[in-house]
């Protein structure tokens, strides 16, 4: 490491915590307006490993389509199922790398405290 090239732990605005559950992972393309986001396709399975409050790394067995943006389904807490639009930061070796882009207060608190508690 050189110091012009922080390493990633760094340049992390938020904790991440250790997270292997199944997340449901739907393609999405904008409305023809622009302004709306639209699940596409068919939903694939990936195994997550890591969550933050700003994001997820997904373990995946292909590369993702065309699409840079995913509506994201998980279970954080028993019987609280999170929905989160992300965009794709980074991809690569089977992983991807998204960031949270619409995540409403009630979702990132579950997960603030999900992560909070796993330190």
């Amino acid at each position: 490491m050189t110091p012009n090239h922080p390493s990633k732990n760094e340049r992390r605005k938020h904790s991440r915590a250790k997270f292997q559950e199944s997340v449901t992972v739907h393609n999405v393309i904008e409305s023809k307006s622009g302004n709306v986001f639209e699940v596409a396709g068919t939903p694939v399975m990936a195994k997550a490993k890591d969550l933050s409050e700003g994001g997820i790394r997904l373990e995946v067995e292909m590369s993702p389509s065309a699409s840079k943006i995913f509506k994201l389904n998980f279970q954080v807490q028993k019987n609280k199922v999170v929905d989160v639009y992300s965009k794709l930061a980074w991809m690569g070796e089977g992983m991807l790398g998204l960031q949270f882009i619409v995540a409403d207060e009630e979702i990132r608190n579950i997960i603030r405290h999900y992560v909070q508690k796993s330190l």
